[in-house]
């Protein structure tokens, strides 16, 4: 059993004659289960005696005023109908029991009456003014009964508000009690009579978020606005009429704008039109009334509700957002129109409609209709992605829209993304390309053995075999490093500052270096850099200053390497603490034996000269070579570079300063730039100076460049 209960409003200022008469407003609402039937409430009225003169009582619906002892029904008009209350013997009224079931439909003013009739000059025809001059009282709406669906199978909610707006589409504070039935999700409101154009009607409750098979609680309201001429007028809320209703506000607020039917129409085709959708195989949005059945209309509306859904809770794309856009006439966010497209592209790559579909089934509502060839058509315009069909099987394309997380310029620029796919002929849908299909896409045939760099992945080589007509990873180490070094094309040293402040802003390097000047005889691990080391380490480092970001410092396990990046770190200004010790960076990084070396060098005529002939003629190394010292230089140099671009690609840093020894960084250079730089002292070269090197960078897709550099103003050694 339902509980009733009364609300009271009292004090309110009735202009009668020109005198003010103290009157109250009793409205009725409903403090119980909206569907509770079976109870016959009793209202019980106050008696109609001098001290409730003027007062009014509101019952279903109708406005009765006390008058002389007497309740008198109004008419809607400012005028009243006669004795519509009887009274008893005693002469005072009757307590009258309804018995209707329903909801208390007030279609009066719940916040006040503009004015209470003057029952002795008022008439069904109108009002003396305070001149003498009779008028009519022009009502935009007159006595009209406003009926509509909101729930289109997903939405409960016994939360409906009907209010009237103004011409400017402000709210006037007056407010109609609608009959609400939450289970069917519709609503009703008669007698609405109001000297405004309009009525906004809304709702919130709790919905069923088909996408992620939810049920949730709307922290918003859907409303549409309400208009027209007639005394009938529909008027359904669901995603579709509300961003409708919010583009026509736009146009009805605009100087000359459009009449109520006009802005009704013009803004239903801007809605179908917001998903690219073909209006001319779709009812008006306001007839569209569920999201189950076998009409197009249908399927429209699941598939916006489902979009609209997808990012309920994003802080860029969703419905409320979406709608406060299209109140100026377009939807202009382009980054939310791209999200949503990217979320719908995603889900049917993936085969993600399926999940959708199903929780739409679980709701019962009947057919569930082929929404999916409408958010298709709405994310093919938003990212330039054709459909995939038959005729354009082996296909790979990419996002043009340069707000989609799928964007590329071209099939090369992974500067968003590395994401490319491949139309399926067979099954006329998209899929994720691999890596070989996009990399090798459009190469057409090669010539046998011939290397060329991916488009998507640039770190990756492809090699072809003219037996098989096939083009296949060629992932050895030799291989990549070999590729780009001869891309790199290495002929000279170029200052250390230029090379540092021309890194990119996608781009990582490491700078792998020969420590600084240390006295001649100090060449254990423990002896470190003579003074002009230190200080030349700190020139160094004040070159490079550009970027604000730390160098992460790395070095050999001998004290003179990690003092010269020490140093360096110290010239800039940064922290100096050594992140990385690292024992390949000694200088037997190219020897096989010690023992061995020792021969070669005694052999050569000293170190330089057995490192010299190593590395330019490939003396001592080998198994045909008379003393096999030294590995092979390719493989060895390959492996450093692959050793060292694994240990800081995945890292943060951008910098990295590591310091070596110029027994390895006079092979590595020689080797990076395919021995152009002649550091042969046995042939007329020079020996490396301090603080010479290599840079190896490399950027997101895996594309290296090796750079030589100096420190100093001089890259061969000049002497102790």
């Amino acid at each position: 059993m339902s509980k009733k209960c009364f609300g009271k409003i009292t004090g309110l200022s009735v202009l009668r004659h020109g005198l003010c008469v103290a009157a109250s407003l009793c409205f009725l609402v409903s403090c119980g289960d909206d569907d509770s039937s079976s109870a016959k409430p009793d209202y019980e009225v106050r008696s109609c005696d001098a001290t409730s003169e003027g007062s009014v009582e509101v019952q279903d619906s109708v406005s009765y005023v006390c008058h002389d002892g007497v309740w008198l029904r109004q008419d809607g008009q400012g005028g009243v109908v006669g004795d519509s209350l009887h009274k008893d013997s005693t002469g005072k009224t009757i307590p009258v029991t309804h018995e209707d079931s329903g909801k208390v439909v007030d279609s009066s003013r719940v916040d006040s009456l503009s004015s209470v009739a003057d029952t002795t000059k008022s008439s069904e025809s109108g009002v003396e003014d305070s001149s003498g001059n009779s008028s009519e009282v022009a009502y935009a709406l007159k006595d009209v009964k406003i009926v509509g669906l909101f729930g289109y199978g997903i939405l409960e909610s016994k939360n409906v508000s009907v209010s009237e707006l103004d011409s400017a589409l402000n709210t006037t504070g007056l407010s109609f009690l609608p009959t609400v039935d939450s289970k069917k999700g519709s609503y009703s409101v008669a007698n609405v009579t109001s000297e405004k154009p309009y009525v906004k009607v809304g709702v919130h409750g709790k919905i069923a978020d088909v996408v992620h098979g939810v049920t949730l609680s709307m922290k918003d309201t859907l409303s549409v606005i309400v208009g027209g001429s007639g005394k009938n007028l529909e008027a359904n809320i669901n995603v579709l009429t509300f961003l409708k209703s919010k583009y026509m506000e736009g146009q009805l607020k605009k100087k000359g704008s459009k009449t109520f039917a006009e802005a009704s129409k013009k803004a239903s085709d801007a809605v179908w039109d917001m998903f690219h959708f073909d209006k001319s195989e779709l009812v008006s949005v306001d007839s569209v009334t569920s999201i189950a059945g076998i009409d197009p209309s249908n399927a429209a509306l699941l598939a916006v509700t489902i979009m609209m859904q997808a990012v309920i809770n994003d802080s860029v794309a969703n419905l409320w957002k979406v709608a406060a856009d299209v109140a100026d006439g377009s939807w202009d966010d382009s980054l939310a129109r791209a999200k949503i497209a990217d979320w719908a592209f995603n889900e049917d790559v993936n085969d993600n409609f399926e999940t959708v579909l199903k929780n739409v089934e679980r709701l019962g509502l009947g057919v569930v209709p082929r929404f999916e060839q409408y958010i298709r058509t709405f994310y093919r315009a938003e990212l330039g992605i054709p459909a995939c069909t038959e005729e354009n099987g082996g296909e790979i394309v990419f996002s043009t829209n340069p707000y989609s997380v799928f964007y590329a310029a071209d099939m090369s620029d992974v500067s968003v993304t590395a994401e490319r796919f491949f139309c399926n002929g067979k099954t006329k849908a998209w899929r994720e390309a691999m890596d070989k299909e996009k990399d090798t896409y459009g190469f057409g045939v090669g010539t046998n053995g011939e290397i060329r760099q991916g488009l998507v992945n640039a770190g990756l080589l492809y090699s072809y075999n003219a037996s098989s007509d096939n083009w296949r990873v060629d992932s050895s180490e030799v291989t990549v490093n070999a590729f780009f070094v001869d891309k790199s094309n290495i002929t000279d040293f170029v200052d250390i500052k230029t090379v540092y402040e021309g890194i990119k802003a996608d781009e990582k390097v490491i700078f792998l270096l020969r420590h600084g000047q240390r006295d001649q005889n100090a060449t254990s691990k423990e002896d470190g850099l003579s003074q002009a080391g230190l200080d030349s380490s700190k020139h160094v480092g004040k070159k490079l200053t550009k970027f604000k970001e730390p160098m992460r410092l790395g070095a050999s396990e001998f004290y003179r390497a990690q003092q010269t990046v020490i140093g360096i770190a110290m010239g800039r200004g940064q922290d100096t603490t050594i992140s990385d010790t690292i024992p390949e960076l000694n200088d037997d990084w190219y020897m096989i034996d010690r023992q061995l070396v020792n021969q070669a060098e005694s052999d050569a005529g000293g170190g330089w000269e057995a490192t010299s002939l190593y590395t330019y003629t490939g003396a001592y190394s080998g198994e045909n070579a008379r003393i096999n010292a030294y590995y092979n230089l390719e493989e060895r140099s390959a492996e450093l570079i692959e050793l060292l671009y694994n240990k800081y690609k995945n890292q943060s840093d951008r910098f990295i300063m590591l310091s070596s020894h110029d027994k390895l960084m006079v092979p590595f250079v020689a080797y990076c730039s395919k021995l152009r730089i002649n550091m042969n002292i046995k042939n007329g070269g020079t020996w490396i100076n301090y603080f010479a090197g290599i840079a190896i960078i490399w950027d997101k897709s895996g594309n290296r460049r090796y750079v030589a550099f100096k420190g100093l103003k001089d890259a061969y050694f000049q002497g102790w």
